[in-house]
C-alpha cells in the first residue's frame, strides 16, 4: 500500500511566505541550505540540497501577485541525485506566486507532488522551493527551474512510483507503515483520500484476524484517508477551490475514530464563462463592463457551477460614438446638415457590440454652395442661361463632403444673343451660300460661353452664287474615256468676293486618244517582263480642247499587244565580260534580248547578261603563297579559258581552294652578338647574342624566323695585369755541419740535423722566409758555419673590367742567390 504527504493550503501559504521573507533577506537566486525537522515524534536533521532537480513549466502560467497558481511541471534533465533514478514518465506539480523585493520581481516555486500516469505521490512543501529572478508576469515553457530539496524524500517519491523500492518482510512492513502514519500525524491531513489519489486508492484493508483464545493481542490499527463526505473550499479572493478530506482510523477493520474535513492540498483553478452572460452598458459615461459566471472543473473533468453573471470590475469597454457608420440628415431648404452617430464598442475578442442605431447628435454643419464645378444650366426656348452651383459642407475633421448635385440659381440668369462667326453653307444646285450663326451669352466671370454651335441663321437671307471657270483644270475620267469640264462658285457679302467651292465638275466633256508615236518615234519608252519574255509598248492620253491636243495622261502600257522578248549573243562575245566561277572551274557566257517592233526592227531591252553556256577553266602552276609565320606555302596557279579557238586569261597566280600546304626546310640557326647587353664575368667579357632561324621556302627563297636568345659569347680577357717584383732576403739557409747537433727553422719548415765524430761533414739546405739557425751544439770546437739565400720574386696585380676590384696573384720565385760571405753558427 502506498502513502502520501498532504500538503494543506496553509502549509503552502507558509512555505510561500518564509520563500518572501528568504527573498527578502537575500536577492540571490539560488536558497542556501537549511536544516528543516522532520514531522513526528522521530523528529531529525535533513540536509536541503542545492540544484537537486531542473524542471519547466508544462504550459504557459501566469504569476499573480496576490494568490498561489497551480504548475504543471516536467523535468528538464536527469536529477542531481548522489545514485541514478529512473524518472521517465513522471512529472511534477506545484504553485507559484510572484513577490516584489527592493524593485526587483521574484519567481516562487513549491513542488508538493510527483506524477506517473494515475499514481502520485505528494511532497513535503517546504522541503522542495525555488526563487529566481522574472522580468514578465508568465512563465513560459522555456523558463529552466533549478528547485532545491531533500534529496532522500524524492528518491524515496520516485522509487514509488517507478515501482522499485524494495519490500519489506510483512510484519515490518506494515510496522513500518504504521510507524509512518504516526510520523505524519502532525502534518496537516487533506487530500488524496481512496477516490481522488490512485496510490492511496491502491491500499485494501486487511481482513481482521481473529484473536487466539488462549493468547491476549493488540488490536491491528489501519487508517484510511477519504474525500467522501467532505465539501470543497471555495476561495474566491485566490481564485481557487480546495479539495478537502477526512482521515478515518481502523481496528482491525472497524471505523473507530474519524477526523473533520480539512484541505489535502489539491488545488481546482476558479474559471470565468463570459459567453453566458451580457455585458453592462452605462451609456451615460459611455462605458460597458463585462459579467461572467464563475465555475472549475475536478480532477475527474466534472464541471461544477459557482456563481451567476457578476460584473467584472478588472477591466471596462469604451463605447465609441461611430458617426462613419450612418448618413448625414440634409435639409436643403435651411441648408444645414445634421451628423447621426451609433453607439458601439469592442468586446471581448475585438468583436463589435452595438449599443444604439444611427440618431441625430449634437453636430450640426451648415450648407455651402460651390459654382465652379456646375456648368451653366441653358434654356434655348426662352434664350436665357442660368448658373449652376452644387452644395457640399465641412465636417470637424476638415474633410469636404459633397451633398448635392447641381442646381439652378433664379438669381444668375443671362441673355443668349446670336452671333455671326461661323462659316457659310452652300447650295450648289440653287446657287445659294446660307449665313450660319451661333449662340452665345456672357456669364457672370464675363466669359463669353457658346451653348449653339454654328447653324443656319433664322434672320438673314441665303445669297445668290456665280460659277467661274477659267481658274479650274479639268477632271479626268479614264475608266470612261472622257474628260469633265470643272468651274469655281463665288460669292459677293458686304462688299467683298468670297469663294464657295474649290472647282467641281460642269455637264462640258472630252473624249480620250492614245498616242504611241509621233512622227515613228515612240514617245514612252516600252515596258519589259523578262519573266514572262514579254514587251508592252506605252502611250500618251491626249483630249482636243479648242482645236488644241492637251495631254492630259502620262505614258501607260498597251496590253493588249504584247510583243516577244528574244535573246542573242551578238555583241556579248567578249570574253573579258564573262562571269567567272573559280571555285567550279568554269566560266559562263553573255547574251542580251530584244524584241521587234514592226516598222522599227530590233529594240535591244537589257545589257550583255550571264548565260547558260559555259567554258572549262584550265590551269598552270605560278608561283607560290609563302605564310613566313606558319613556315608554310601553298602553290598559285594561272586560269584561263579557251573561246573560239583563243586562250583567254582570267586570274593569275591565284590560290585554287582546298591547296596543300609545303613546309618550309630548316637551313641553319644563326646567332648575332649584341654588344648593347654585354657584360663582365671577372676578366671575361660575356656577349649574349640573338638567335635567328633560316628557312628555306619551295620557291628556294629564304627568310629568317627570330628565334630569342642564343647562347653568351666569350669576348675574350679584358683585364689589365701589371708584373711586380720585390727581392725576398735571407729566404734560405745553406749550412755547413762537420760535428756537432744543428736545429734550422723558416717560415714554411723546420729541420734538426747532428754530426758525429769520424762521420763526413756535408751541407744543409732549408728554403722558405725569414730562415734562421735557432741552436747549435759544439761539442770539439767552431765547426759550423753558412750562407744566406736571398731569393728574387714576382707577381702580378689584375684590375678588372667594369668594377675595376683589384686583385693580386701569389708571389713566385724568378731567381735565387747565396751570399758570398759567411757566418758562424754559434
Amino acid at each position: 500500500m502506498r502513502y502520501t504527504r498532504i500538503v494543506s493550503c496553509g502549509l503552502m501559504a507558509l512555505v510561500l511566505a518564509s520563500s518572501t521573507a528568504l527573498t527578502q533577506a537575500q536577492t540571490v537566486p539560488a536558497v542556501n541550505p537549511v536544516s528543516v525537522k522532520t514531522s513526528g515524534a522521530a523528529a531529525g536533521e535533513v540536509l536541503i540540497k542545492e540544484n537537486l532537480f531542473t524542471v519547466s513549466p508544462a504550459l504557459e502560467t501566469e504569476l499573480s501577485a496576490d494568490s498561489a497558481v497551480p504548475v504543471q511541471l516536467q523535468f528538464n534533465a536527469q536529477p542531481n541525485t548522489t545514485e541514478a533514478v529512473d524518472i521517465s514518465g513522471i512529472t511534477a506539480e506545484g504553485f507559484t506566486r510572484k513577490v516584489s523585493v527592493n524593485g526587483e520581481e521574484i519567481a516562487q516555486v513549491v513542488v508538493t507532488r510527483l506524477k506517473k500516469d494515475a499514481d502520485f505521490v505528494d511532497l513535503e512543501a517546504d522541503k522542495f522551493t525555488s526563487q529566481f529572478g522574472v522580468e514578465s508576469n508568465r512563465l513560459l515553457p522555456t523558463t529552466a527551474i533549478s528547485v532545491n530539496g531533500d534529496e532522500a524524500e524524492f528518491v524515496q517519491a520516485v522509487a514509488r512510483l517507478s515501482g522499485t523500492e524494495e519490500t519489506a518482510e510483512p510484519e515490518q512492513e506494515l510496522e513500518d507503515k504504521e510507524n509512518t502514519v504516526e510520523d505524519d500525524s502532525s502534518v496537516d491531513e487533506a487530500g488524496g483520500g481512496d477516490s481522488e489519489n490512485p496510490v492511496a486508492g491502491g491500499y485494501e484493508t486487511p481482513d481482521r484476524l481473529e484473536p487466539e483464545e488462549d493468547e491476549d493481542r493488540e488490536p491491528n490499527v489501519t487508517y484510511n484517508v477519504t474525500t467522501d463526505g467532505c465539501e470543497p473550499e471555495i476561495d474566491l479572493v485566490s481564485g481557487i477551490v480546495l479539495q478537502t478530506s477526512l482521515s478515518q482510523t481502523l481496528e482491525d477493520g472497524v471505523v473507530t475514530e474519524t477526523d473533520a474535513c480539512a484541505p489535502n492540498g489539491v488545488v481546482f483553478p476558479i474559471q470565468k464563462n463570459y459567453e453566458v452572460c451580457e455585458d453592462i452598458v452605462d451609456r451615460d459615461n459611455l462605458v460597458a463592463t463585462p459579467q461572467y459566471a464563475s465555475f472549475y472543473n475536478d480532477d475527474r473533468g466534472a464541471r461544477f457551477d459557482l456563481a451567476a453573471c457578476q460584473p467584472d470590475q478588472s477591466m471596462f469597454y469604451v463605447i465609441n460614438e461611430d458617426f462613419d457608420a450612418c448618413s448625414p440628415d440634409l435639409d436643403f431648404a435651411g441648408e444645414e446638415v445634421t451628423m447621426l452617430s451609433q453607439l458601439s464598442y469592442r468586446g471581448r475578442g475585438g468583436k463589435k457590440v452595438i449599443v444604439s442605431e444611427c440618431g441625430p447628435s449634437e453636430k450640426v454643419f451648415q450648407m455651402e454652395r460651390e459654382y465652379g464645378v456646375c456648368g451653366d444650366f441653358i434654356d434655348l426656348k426662352s434664350g436665357v442661361a442660368q448658373a449652376q452651383y452644387s452644395l457640399f459642407y465641412v465636417d470637424g475633421k476638415a474633410s469636404r463632403h459633397k451633398v448635392s448635385e447641381c442646381l439652378p440659381d433664379a438669381d444668375k440668369a443671362f441673355e443668349i444673343v446670336e452671333k455671326q462667326n461661323c462659316t457659310f453653307d452652300f447650295d450648289f444646285d440653287q446657287g445659294k451660300a446660307v449665313v450660319n450663326t451661333s449662340l452665345t451669352y456672357v456669364n457672370a466671370d464675363s466669359v463669353e460661353v457658346s451653348v449653339r454651335e454654328c447653324a443656319p441663321s433664322e434672320t438673314i437671307e441665303p445669297i445668290q452664287m456665280t460659277a467661274d471657270v477659267s481658274n479650274c483644270s479639268m477632271r479626268h475620267d479614264f475608266g470612261a474615256g472622257t474628260s469633265s469640264e470643272m468651274a469655281m462658285w463665288t460669292y459677293q457679302y458686304e462688299g467683298q468676293l468670297f469663294q464657295a467651292s474649290p472647282c467641281i465638275t460642269t455637264d462640258t466633256t472630252y473624249t480620250h486618244n492614245r498616242v504611241f508615236e509621233k512622227n515613228g518615234i515612240d514617245v514612252c519608252a516600252p515596258i519589259v517582263d523578262m519573266a514572262k519574255g514579254q514587251a508592252a509598248r506605252q502611250y500618251r492620253t491626249e483630249i482636243t480642247v479648242n482645236g488644241r491636243e492637251e495631254v492630259i495622261a502620262g505614258c501607260q502600257p498597251d496590253e493588249s499587244a504584247m510583243l516577244g522578248i528574244e535573246a542573242t549573243t551578238d555583241g556579248c562575245e567578249d570574253a573579258a565580260s564573262f562571269d567567272h566561277d573559280l571555285a567550279a572551274g568554269v566560266s559562263y557566257g553573255r547574251e542580251r534580248f530584244f524584241y521587234n517592233v514592226p516598222g522599227q526592227g530590233r529594240v535591244y531591252v537589257t545589257g550583255c547578261k550571264r548565260n547558260d553556256q559555259t567554258f572549262t577553266h584550265s590551269v598552270s602552276p605560278n608561283g607560290w603563297k609563302n605564310d613566313d609565320g606558319r613556315l608554310r606555302a601553298q602553290q598559285l596557279v594561272d586560269v584561263s579559258i579557251n573561246v573560239n579557238g583563243r586562250s583567254y586569261t582570267i586570274a593569275t597566280s591565284w590560290l585554287q581552294p582546298g591547296t596543300s600546304e609545303v613546309a618550309y626546310s630548316f637551313v641553319r640557326n644563326e646567332d648575332q652578338p649584341d654588344m648593347n647587353k654585354a657584360y663582365y664575368a671577372g676578366c671575361i667579357q660575356k656577349i649574349p647574342t640573338n638567335r635567328t632561324a633560316i628557312y628555306k621556302r619551295p620557291d628556294g627563297s629564304t627568310v629568317s624566323v627570330p628565334k630569342g636568345n642564343g647562347p653568351v659569347a666569350n669576348g675574350g680577357d679584358f683585364c689589365q695585369r701589371v708584373r711586380q717584383t720585390r727581392l725576398n732576403e735571407k729566404w734560405g739557409i745553406k749550412a755547413w755541419l762537420e760535428r756537432g747537433r744543428l736545429s734550422l727553422k723558416t717560415n714554411t719548415d723546420s729541420q734538426s740535423h747532428s754530426r758525429r765524430k769520424h762521420q763526413d761533414a756535408y751541407w744543409i739546405t732549408i728554403k722558405g722566409g725569414n730562415a734562421r739557425i735557432t741552436s747549435f751544439t759544439d761539442n770539439d770546437g767552431k765547426v759550423c758555419h753558412f750562407y744566406f739565400i736571398d731569393r728574387e720574386e714576382e707577381r702580378l696585380k689584375i684590375t678588372e673590367p667594369g668594377t675595376g676590384k683589384v686583385s693580386y696573384t701569389s708571389w713566385t720565385g724568378v731567381k735565387e742567390k747565396q751570399r758570398s760571405s759567411q757566418a758562424a753558427c754559434g
